[in-house]
């Protein structure tokens, strides 16, 4: 199904990187001792980011049947057919 649908592959791969970044700056989080409110904010905008991947991917599997139905929701608008 993936071959049938680039923009699937393109779409996971666009969040294994930035599920990779994020995890980078939460670990860079960790190592330090003291955190300032901005240092707080960021993660707290990390967390919730990490959150929203982790709905789309679950939509993701939740997938209609029908791979066209399915193809047409995902799209972004404006691009091309």
């Amino acid at each position: 199904m993936i071959e049938e649908m680039p923009y699937i592959s393109e779409r996971l791969s666009s969040l294994r990187q930035e599920i990779t970044a994020l995890r980078s700056m939460n670990a860079s989080f960790s190592e330090k001792s003291a955190h300032s409110p901005i240092d707080r904010a960021d993660l707290e905008v990390r967390t919730h980011r990490l959150l929203e991947i982790k709905l789309e991917l679950s939509k993701i599997l939740d997938r209609p049947g029908d791979a066209a139905v399915w193809w047409e929701k995902s799209r972004r608008p404006g691009r091309a057919a």
